[in-house]
């Protein structure tokens, strides 16, 4: 009986010790991951605020965005200096109106989580894994991966669908109706983001370029992503990179490797806009060697300051 019990205890203490190392384990892991994202805030936040002082005061004006709906400016155009900026003379506007931001294949980036209203889970998402991309389709669309299951979906739903069948799920790559980055009326004051986030999409957002990229790379890229519309589902592991499902940044980081990188050194987890190829990150895809930054909107005051490379005359 004794040894029975001396035998109980020892196993006892085997678990202990094993879940003590376990424990360890995700502290160390927390900490790292911790270390890089701080590594990684520190150094966008240094590019946004380069990008910024570079900047010099443009104009301001006030637009008639909607019928009675009016919407102020300033324009803060910054000197291209760089090779690949002075080598792609595309406006980072749609047109000479300057209403609307981006071209085909630019990329949209907010840091801030869709979850503003989440207490812990808002700012971790944020500092660690930014809040939304969506690649601009040349049509004033976006073509994007959003999350949100409906009414008689579960997350375990997407979780378990091997992504290559046929489905009836919402959560899928979709294409927007419009380009609403820029909507003064995105968000209505019912909504429940409206206290966070007022009428527009997010307070700040940033826009990148993919350096020294062909008209025929960005058609490649956005036609890669078109093909996902209405049939990929979500991504819901995140960490897991799979070859039939999408979160937002992975959609447009594997858009640009189909056009960027060889077939047979094309991975899940991309080599495109994404240097440490694990799990793509927003600030991963503004820190990468393959981008640069075009233009950061931030509204204060419900005034809207565009800094933007200048148009080439």
């Amino acid at each position: 009986m004794a040894s029975k019990n001396q035998k109980n205890i020892k196993i006892i203490k085997h678990v202990k010790r094993f879940l003590a190392v376990i424990f360890i384990l995700l502290i160390i892991a927390f900490a790292y991951s911790m270390g890089i994202a701080t590594y990684e805030n520190i150094k966008v936040n240094k590019i946004i605020n380069d990008f910024k002082s570079k900047s010099t005061y443009e104009y301001e004006e006030t637009i008639e965005y909607y019928p009675g709906v009016f919407q102020t400016r300033v324009y803060h155009k910054v000197s291209r200096e760089t090779s690949y900026e002075l080598s792609d003379e595309r406006s980072v506007f749609t047109d000479e109106t300057r209403r609307l931001l981006g071209q085909k294949g630019d990329i949209f980036l907010s840091q801030q989580s869709p979850f503003p209203q989440v207490p812990i889970i808002h700012p971790w998402i944020s500092y660690n894994f930014g809040g939304h991309a969506a690649i601009h389709n040349g049509n004033n669309r976006f073509i994007e991966a959003v999350g949100f299951p409906q009414p008689g979906e579960t997350i375990l739903d997407f979780i378990f669908h091997p992504g290559d069948e046929p489905h009836n799920f919402s959560a899928t790559v979709n294409i927007t109706s419009s380009n609403y980055w820029l909507n003064p009326n995105f968000r209505s004051e019912s909504s429940k983001d409206f206290k966070y986030y007022g009428n527009y999409y997010r307070p700040e957002f940033i826009g990148i370029r993919v350096k020294d990229v062909t008209e025929e790379q960005i058609d490649t890229a956005v036609e890669y992503a078109n093909e996902k519309v209405d049939i990929s589902l979500y991504n819901f592991t995140f960490a897991l990179d799979l070859e039939y499902k999408f979160y937002c940044t992975d959609l447009i980081s594997r858009a640009y490797q189909s056009a960027l990188v060889e077939p047979e050194n094309q991975r899940n987890y991309a080599r495109s806009l994404n240097d440490d190829r694990f799990v793509t990150t927003v600030n991963d895809m503004i820190l990468s060697d393959d981008s640069y930054l075009a233009f950061y909107v931030e509204i204060i005051d419900d005034v809207i300051h565009i800094y933007y490379l200048e148009d080439i005359v």
